[in-house]
């Protein structure tokens, strides 16, 4: 387990980009899928989703008798190879596991934009509502770093089977300091957030979502504040929890021996186990 995770945190993420007026221009290993869940002795299915800009990917990671399925929306300058731990955890607690990339992740070679990011989001929802295996017919949305934007949008117009949201590094897009926008793919500067399109805006749907939620984040975040997950969490609607963290952005998973716990009694109590 620990050098698969050091394999996350280093090899895995993606991180370092050139960031200019028009985007992203990410380095070769945001595409570089690695590792495998098989390589943690996982089995799983490559899930192909058509795409204006051509085809997407996602695995599917089954767990025998699953008490339900996460839908995981990954954050920016990785894919979805980077959260291993995440999606290790969540099998070895007998839960379905669909994590998708967005265009411009993973094999898609089309350029990043963060306007993108919401369609393909609905569009990998989409593809797992097509599912039928038992313990699909109850879906918790996990949204990490930029991927909970998508998670709220969609969670906000109540789909059908979803039971309960997480959010890991979630954040008012006003608050945010202006290194973060590097990791969005935004020139830093005092106007950036007006350039996150307005149907991702976390103020216009965190009060609409009426499952229960859980917020997690780390007092150690130095890319989504503290305080700024905190004036989030206070605009949601009940049933809600707050649960702080130690450890690097997205990373709790890793150092907080309190995260693993968290989860599994919020996912246990939403799906009814």
């Amino acid at each position: 387990m620990l050098a698969a995770a050091l394999i996350a945190l280093f090899g895995g993420t993606g991180c370092g980009a050139f960031v200019t007026d028009s985007g992203i221009f990410p380095l070769p290993a945001i595409h570089l899928v690695y590792p495998l869940p098989s390589q943690l002795g996982l089995t799983f299915e490559t899930v192909r989703i058509g795409s204006p800009a051509g085809s997407i990917f996602a695995w599917f990671i089954p767990a025998e008798n699953a008490k339900g399925t996460v839908f995981i929306s990954h954050g920016a300058v990785n894919n979805r190879s980077s959260h291993l731990a995440h999606y290790e955890l969540l099998h070895n607690m007998g839960y379905h596991v669909f994590i998708y990339d967005y265009q411009g992740f993973g094999e898609n070679l089309s350029v990043i934009t963060i306007n993108n990011i919401l369609s393909d989001a609905r569009l990998a929802f989409a593809k797992l509502l097509e599912r039928t295996e038992p313990g699909t017919e109850k879906i918790v949305m996990f949204g990490l770093s930029m991927g909970t934007l998508p998670t709220m949008a969609i969670a906000a117009d109540d789909p059908e089977r979803v039971v309960g949201v997480m959010l890991e590094g979630s954040f008012i897009t006003e608050s945010l300091p202006p290194l973060s926008f590097i990791g969005l793919g935004i020139t830093p500067s005092p106007l950036a957030y007006t350039r996150i399109p307005a149907d991702l805006n976390p103020l216009s749907h965190i009060d609409r979502i009426g499952v229960p939620k859980l917020f997690l984040q780390s007092r150690d975040d130095t890319i989504t504040p503290f305080d700024s997950a905190r004036e989030l969490f206070d605009l949601a609607t009940t049933p809600k929890y707050f649960v702080p963290l130690s450890g690097l952005h997205t990373y709790s998973v890793i150092f907080d021996p309190s995260y693993g716990p968290r989860i599994e009694e919020f996912l246990n109590a939403v799906t009814g186990n």
